[in-house]
């Protein structure tokens, strides 16, 4: 029934509770696949020492997400892929919910639930407000809830094969670009039963700040005319990846998106915040990477990290 698509790189703290959540599922037609992206750490091990006939576990040199995920569908045998994030957790009751929802809309290629987000200041659940069913118009959704989290997706495996997988080389947001993708040809069903816990605590967005996509696909290719939340949605996901362009050099792409951007109504002020970021002296751009950490971080922080950025900007004026 399910082939468990689990990615992983460097996660030994969480993989162990990851694969154990899998493995407690009420539900036992699955086989995991773990493909391991060039871990430095012990994850590989971790995993190995998980015995059960139905994990199967493959390394390949550090590719990235997106190749980890594709090269682990060419190792699928079953007819549904379940996606999961080696630090994120599966309730026991995960596949057995998705088994009912393929059963109950076979109309539809893809599957997903309501789910529980940690951060590292709260918890909060995503989603569990919506209606059990076929989404109706998933971007005019997006654009109110986070839809879709990797974890908490099961696709058919025709489905993705059709897609060729994830798109190599999208430095962020590979995996909503794939489920737009999704969205636009294909049927999705929902239930808000919270059955998944998405581990944000360890987010990598600023580490990936500055650096650029090396993939042929691009949000803005998506935007459709007429097509109002689609559109909106298409904004939001450009102006992320934009703002990641600005704080690297050269510009030229995030001046690109922020021109193509320019229609949203409801990411305006993201929009503005590219803007700014475009027209910034490029000194500036690094001790502004400096400031964000520091302002997620505390107020002392920010304040003691505010202070040296004012001097080092006196000294690169005087």
């Amino acid at each position: 029934m399910f082939s468990v698509i689990i990615p992983l790189f460097n996660k030994e703290i969480t993989v162990a509770d990851t694969l154990t959540s899998v493995l407690n599922q009420t539900f036992r037609d699955f086989e995991v696949i773990i493909l391991n992206d060039g871990s430095t750490d012990s994850s590989l091990q971790i995993a190995a020492s998980f015995k059960d006939d139905r994990i199967r576990i493959y390394s390949q040199q550090n590719l990235g997400v997106s190749a980890a995920r594709n090269n682990a569908i060419k190792k699928a045998t079953r007819n549904y892929l379940a996606f999961l994030d080696a630090d994120d957790i599966w309730d026991p009751g995960y596949l057995k919910e998705m088994t009912k929802l393929i059963r109950k809309y076979k109309e539809c290629a893809a599957f997903t639930c309501a789910y529980r987000t940690i951060t590292q200041n709260r918890t909060s659940i995503k989603c569990d407000g919506l209606p059990e069913g076929v989404i109706g118009d998933f971007f005019e959704e997006r654009t109110r809830n986070h839809i879709m989290r990797t974890s908490a997706v099961v696709v058919h495996r025709s489905v993705m094969e059709a897609l060729k997988g994830f798109p190599v080389g999208m430095v962020g947001g590979e995996d909503d670009y794939t489920f737009a993708q999704i969205a636009i040809k294909y049927k999705i069903a929902f239930t808000p039963k919270v059955l998944v816990v998405y581990d944000n605590r360890n987010s990598t967005y600023l580490q990936r700040m500055g650096k650029p996509d090396s993939c042929h696909e691009s949000w803005l290719d998506l935007y459709e005319p007429g097509n109002y939340y689609k559109n909106e949605f298409v904004a939001l996901k450009a102006l992320t990846a934009g703002i990641r362009y600005a704080y690297g050099s050269p510009q030229r792409k995030s001046l690109e998106i922020e021109k193509k951007t320019k229609y949203t109504t409801m990411y305006k002020r993201k929009w503005r915040q590219l803007y700014v970021l475009n027209r910034l002296p490029y000194f500036l751009i690094p001790l502004l990477r400096q400031l964000i950490p520091a302002y997620k971080s505390s107020k002392s922080e920010f304040a003691k990290a505010s202070k040296s950025l004012v001097h080092r900007v006196v000294m690169q004026l005087v």
